[in-house]
This record gives structure tokens, C-alpha cells and sequence, in this order.
């Protein structure tokens, strides 16, 4: 026998007896990682200048969106908190005002949401809206141009214009508002003017004005003489509503629809070298027979590109999304949910509104309440609403609801998703992963 070969069974004796197994030594003990959550509320004037939005608070919740804490914002609109979850549960409750309409409540779910990506909240409350640092005027506007058979439409990023013929080769329009920072650069609007020419070909003109300065009339002038470029359609087609991103604001918007041979588009101006193309297209599937007051379905797709015709390519989905028609049935009075038969859209925006009562006065008051989730899962609306139990509930009267599901040919992971649309970046056309983006849409009435 070896005299330096020892058995395994005279070592595992000699161990033990000298207190040498490895199961007996302390365990380094693990610290946990600690995730700062930060959102910040704001609430934006006119002239695009943010300010603190302080009538919110956060329900932070379990996974039965039971909640655990509540948080309020500092003078800054800032809420913050420490937390060892990685993802969280979290629920935004915030006053809302729009117009003329009474306040009301917003209420927003995220499921999941990453606690280490910065949140954002954009409030809406026109009454609470301090436009004192803006400066805003209104003219009238001549554009000049190329001359026209006839002008058929002005189209502006200001918005919807009142507009009217001079000549054909004078557009004037009508009542136009500009806002700026008091002593800051004025926007650049773009104004186009389309129509036909003596041949009754379709025809364009359009250009951007920043100066607004008054001419000997008193009005604002304004040279449209870019040129509108022909892009022609193969038949038959989806319609599409195109534009041209710039500083994430929407100029030349050109509604096509589907027996238009062809559209104009302006891809030559002072701003062609930093602008998007955003093209949307929609199908609409009306169920004929369905236990709600009213049910449409949509398809939608959405392409952003730098290069048009990439963008002008966009086409929704011609196949009906598989909801469960005529009972549209994927939500249980218990607040779970499931829409995973409507495959490949890895996210579930539910929104409702509610017919809510103000528990003090018992006069109306609009509510609405938005959750952000994966295709499947337990809605917030299942628990309790801390502090507003009386106005908002799971047997509250809902009188509408929409259903969008989201796919971003980016990514298929859910937390991605949540990550977006909790982000500032929510509001950015541009990036992305909303460069190419399929949704299809549920909209009940009941």
C-alpha cells in the first residue's frame, strides 16, 4: 500500500473531526441594490416653456397593485424615492383641466416600469397654465406664389387656418397666432398652398416664416416658392396621412386617401437637411354584430424615415386583429385580463373613461384612467385606489374604452416597452423605436 494515498473516507473523517467542511463557514451575507426612481410632473404653456406640476401623487403598489406607499412632488414637480425592486408597480394620480370643462382626474398605471429610467408626466390643466413668460401676436398673412388654376387648400403647422383668395398667385390667411418666449426667437411656421394648374394638374407652393414682420398693409407677407414634388400611387392603396417632422413639430401634413392617383410632397426647403418623413396608415373593421353600443377595430402602422419614400411605404395590417368579437370579452370583472390571442404585440395600453362623480359636490366630473402592461395580466384597476376610492373603482360606470396594442419592429422585449412610455421620450416622434410601429385597436362604447 501507497503510504501517501489516503482513502476519501479517511479524509472526509479527518475533515470533520477538524471542523474543516466547507458547509461550515459564514456566509458572506449579499447587500442588495439600491435603484433611485425619479419622475418629474410638468406642465408646458404655450410658448413651450415647462414648469413644475405639483397636483400629482404616486401610488407605489404590490403585485396585486396593492399599495404600499404614496409620494408626493417636491417644489419642482420631482418625485423620488429609494427602492431595492429592480421593477415596480406604480400609479399616477393627477388633476386634470382641459378648456372649458370641469377638473377632473388622470389617473396613469404602469406595470413593471423600470425603476432606474428617469419618468416623466406630462400634466394638462389650462387653468393652472402661467403663459406670462410668452410673448404671442396675431396678423393676417399674404403668401405669394406660383401662380394656380385654382388653390384648393393651405395647409400650415400652426394648425387649422382660415384662408382666402386674393389672385392666383395670392393667398391671404386669416387670423394666425405665434407664441415665443418674451424676447426669444420666434417658431418656424411652414405654410403650403395647394391646388391645380390651367392644365388641372395638382400643383404646390410652400415656405417657412420666423420674422412676422408687418408690411406697409399691416399684415405679415410671406413668399411660398418651393416647389411640390409629384409621388405616384400604385392602385389600389391604403389612405395615409404623411408629414414632415422638424424639431418634433409637424409641417406640410397631407391627408391621402385611397382613390387619390397620386399627392404632393415638398422635399426642398431651409430645413430639408434635418427634417423626418412620418407616414401613418389605418384600416378600420366595423363588427356587425356586437353586445356593446358601439365597436370598431383598427389596424395602424407608422413608419419615420429620412427618406421619403421609405416613410410614404407604410401599410397597415388588412387581416382583423383576433379580438373576441361580438363579446370582446379579454377583460374579467375581476380586473384580470388577456389579449395574447391578438399575437406579436408585446404591449397593452388600456384606457378608460368613467362617469365619476366628485364626492363632495355629487356633480359630474371627468375621469380617466390609462395602464400601461404586457398582453396579459391583473389591471390596476383591481385594488383599491388609495384616496379616491370613492370617485374611481372597479364598479365605477365605464363609458368607454380603447384598447391599443403595440409592436415596435425594434424589440419584442416588454421592458423596452415600459421603459418608452414611462420616458420623456414618449413625446419624441424621431426616435427609434417608434421609427416603425404596427397597433391594433379596440374601441368600445357602452
Amino acid at each position: 500500500m501507497n503510504k501517501y494515498l489516503i482513502s476519501p473516507l479517511l479524509l472526509t473523517i479527518l475533515l470533520q473531526a477538524c471542523g474543516g467542511s466547507s458547509s461550515d463557514a459564514p456566509e458572506v451575507p449579499v447587500e442588495p441594490v439600491e435603484y433611485s426612481f425619479s419622475l418629474t410632473s410638468q406642465l408646458t404653456n404655450v410658448c413651450d416653456v415647462s414648469t413644475a406640476f405639483t397636483e400629482v401623487e404616486l401610488l407605489l403598489q404590490d403585485e396585486t397593485w396593492q399599495t404600499l406607499d404614496v409620494y408626493q412632488p417636491d417644489e419642482n414637480g420631482v418625485i423620488s424615492f429609494v427602492t431595492t425592486s429592480e421593477f415596480i408597480n406604480y400609479t399616477l394620480v393627477a388633476k386634470d383641466q382641459k378648456g372649458s370643462e370641469a377638473e377632473g382626474l388622470n389617473v396613469v398605471s404602469y406595470y413593471q416600469a423600470s425603476s432606474a429610467t428617469p419618468a416623466h408626466y406630462q400634466a394638462q390643466f389650462d387653468e393652472l397654465m402661467d403663459n406670462t413668460s410668452c410673448e404671442c401676436v396675431t396678423n393676417n398673412i399674404k403668401l405669394s406664389h406660383r401662380t394656380f388654376g385654382e388653390q384648393t387648400s393651405v395647409v400650415s403647422s400652426v394648425g387649422d387656418v382660415i384662408w382666402n383668395v386674393i389672385d392666383n398667385k395670392t393667398t391671404l390667411v386669416e387670423g394666425v397666432e405665434v407664441c415665443r418666449v418674451a424676447d426669444g426667437q420666434w417658431p418656424q411656421h411652414s405654410f403650403s398652398v395647394l391646388g391645380v394648374n390651367s392644365n388641372q394638374e395638382a400643383i404646390g407652393a410652400a415656405g417657412f416664416e420666423g420674422d412676422y414682420i408687418e408690411d406697409v398693409d399691416g399684415i405679415w407677407t410671406l413668399a411660398v416658392d418651393e416647389f411640390g414634388y409629384s409621388v405616384e400611387l400604385a392602385t389600389p392603396h391604403q389612405g395615409l396621412i404623411t408629414s414632415q417632422l422638424i424639431n418634433n413639430a409637424e409641417h406640410f401634413i397631407l391627408d391621402v386617401v385611397k382613390e387619390d392617383e397620386s399627392f404632393l410632397y415638398f422635399p426642398e426647403h431651409a430645413f430639408d437637411t434635418e427634417n423626418f418623413y412620418q407616414s401613418k396608415a389605418s384600416v378600420t373593421f366595423v363588427p356587425s354584430d356586437s353586445i356593446f353600443r358601439s365597436s370598431v377595430i383598427n389596424t395602424h402602422h407608422q413608419i419615420v424615415s429620412t427618406v421619403a419614400q421609405d416613410s410614404f411605404a407604410v401599410k397597415a395590417n388588412e387581416q382583423q386583429p383576433a379580438f373576441n368579437a361580438p363579446y370582446f370579452d379579454e377583460i374579467n370583472a375581476d380586473g384580470s385580463y388577456d389579449y395574447s390571442a391578438v399575437s406579436g404585440y408585446p404591449m397593452a395600453v388600456i384606457n378608460f373613461t368613467y362617469t365619476a362623480y366628485d364626492p363632495i359636490t355629487k356633480l359630474l366630473m371627468p375621469a380617466q384612467w390609462t395602464f400601461y402592461g404586457p398582453d396579459k395580466g391583473l389591471l390596476a384597476i383591481s385594488a383599491p385606489l388609495t384616496g379616491y376610492e370613492d370617485i374611481i373603482n372597479i364598479d365605477t360606470h365605464i363609458e368607454t374604452t380603447n384598447i391599443r396594442l403595440i409592436k415596435s419592429v425594434i424589440t419584442n422585449n416588454y421592458n423596452d416597452y415600459i421603459k418608452h412610455y414611462q420616458g420623456k421620450n414618449t413625446f419624441d416622434m424621431t426616435n427609434d423605436f417608434v421609427k416603425d410601429i404596427r397597433e391594433a385597436e379596440l374601441n368600445l362604447k357602452f
